[in-house]
């Protein structure tokens, strides 16, 4: 069993009078009657008394059970201590408290009291080891009101649990941790790309890692990855972020295909905790969705012209100064991801040459790149990568025209691609709609203690 955080009780009421109020800390669940709970150097064991479980305004059964460092102690010791207490839990009755709850009120005034009176005694608050209380929680302060972290134990664990598993995949998988810098000189090419400056040097932060990793495969690294704090100026929504989680991955000689297997791994080793069967996945063309919702015939030489025709037949408001690829998305959003199967797992690839990014062309004439659906949301992008000096020059240079702002080129990577880079298969896989995916929750400020 490993330690669960599940709530925090406040330590402020509304009329924060000067006397210590009530009991805080972490608590740790041992069945769902029973929790233990560390605060201030203290170890507690706490009962329920109000329909088997934690509720606001509730009545806690407090037992001291042991001084301990709460600085000191580590999450193995807390397991095998959690591990004990729900052996003897079995083979015991549960604990009963010695106060009835009439006492409550007078108890817990005589306790602050005596904790004013003698500031320096060891334990918190005048609580006794091997004595037992009766708390009530309090109702929610006006600091619960205007912040939401008290509230959030449950959900924190639940993600730290989940990135923990991303980091297992891949090293039991045999892949290297990289670590690339937070204070990059380019951000990244792409023209929908919109970075955040720092005021250091001219330097950014990194809207992915992935120029930096494309470095350590140009240096003989061959299969790595990285969970990445990055960060994109675009509007936050209940499904985005301007601060978010980033899984980006490389295998050198992987294929597009067998890359693909790998992420569909990925999924089904993650939803082992929620004993969920992932159903097979699905794998269609971007030219076969096209046909199916537009009944249109999409080739790697359809034009501009040919979808600006297209939005307009379909009544969508494209307009004749549009790029490719805002009439490819204008299409795409309107008329064909809302129509995708959310149960299924879904790798749609080999997309129009003009939506290329980094990828090769293959020798069908698509770009050899695929993006990962599930859920209803889009989740992955991966791409089989340019590794050609010269092209990916020109990739950049073709970039750098499209935007409207100045980005500065990436001086280390084109060198270091002169001198070689191994055929390789990239993806790029957002952690925090994954989390949500996976947990049914449907806002991503309801999963962090600091949301946009």
């Amino acid at each position: 069993m490993m330690p669960q955080t599940l709530f925090s009780l406040t330590r402020f009421q509304k009329e924060k009078p000067k006397l210590p109020c009530w009991i805080a800390g972490r608590f740790f669940k041992l069945n769902s009657k029973n929790y233990l709970l560390k605060s201030q150097g203290l170890l507690f064991f706490c009962e329920s008394k109000k329909n088997n479980e934690y509720q606001e305004g509730s009545w806690i059964a407090v037992q001291v059970l042991s001084p301990l460092s709460a600085s000191q102690i580590s999450t193995s010791q807390m397991t095998r201590y959690l591990n004990r207490m729900s052996r003897s839990l079995k083979k015991s009755n549960s604990f009963k408290t010695k106060f009835s709850s009439s006492e409550l009120q007078q108890r817990n005034l005589e306790t602050n009291s005596q904790a004013l009176k003698n500031p320096s005694e060891k334990t918190w608050a005048g609580y006794q080891t091997g004595k037992s209380y009766l708390l009530q929680s309090p109702s929610t302060s006006y600091k619960e009101k205007a912040f939401s972290y008290q509230k959030k134990g449950a959900v924190l664990q639940e993600w730290f649990d989940f990135l923990r598993s991303v980091e297992d995949f891949f090293i039991s998988k045999g892949l290297a941790f990289a670590e690339t810098p937070y204070l990059v000189k380019c951000p990244g090419t792409e023209p929908h790309l919109k970075a955040l400056k720092s005021s250091f040097k001219n330097y950014y932060l990194p809207t992915s890692p992935e120029l930096q990793l494309k470095k350590l495969l140009c240096q003989d690294w061959t299969d790595f990855f990285e969970i990445k704090t990055c960060f994109r100026e675009e509007e936050s929504n209940e499904i985005h972020q301007v601060e978010f989680h980033l899984l980006e991955w490389y295998r050198a000689f992987y294929s597009l295909e067998e890359l693909m297997r790998e992420l569909y791994e990925l999924i089904v080793f993650l939803q082992q905790p929620y004993r969920e069967e992932t159903p097979p996945a699905q794998f269609l063309t971007v030219s076969e969705l096209f046909e199916r919702h537009l009944q249109f015939t999409l080739t790697p030489k359809t034009s501009k012209k040919e979808l600006f025709n297209l939005a307009k037949k379909e009544t969508l408001p494209a307009q004749e100064d549009f790029s490719f690829e805002d009439l490819f998305f204008t299409l795409f959003l309107n008329k064909i991801e809302s129509q995708l199967c959310q149960k299924t797992p879904l790798f749609i690839y080999n997309y129009p040459p003009q939506l290329r990014a980094f990828a090769q062309i293959n020798s069908k004439g698509w770009a050899d790149r695929f993006e990962f659906y599930w859920k209803g949301l889009e989740l992955a992008n991966a791409f089989y990568e340019v590794t050609q000096f010269e092209e990916q020059q020109k990739l950049f240079q073709d970039h750098l025209r499209q935007r409207t702002d100045e980005i500065p080129l990436d001086e280390e990577l084109l060198p270091a691609m002169k001198e070689g880079m191994p055929p390789c298969s990239g993806a790029a896989l957002g952690l925090d709609r994954l989390f949500l995916a996976l947990t049914g929750k449907k806002n991503l400020k309801s999963t962090r203690l600091f949301p946009f």
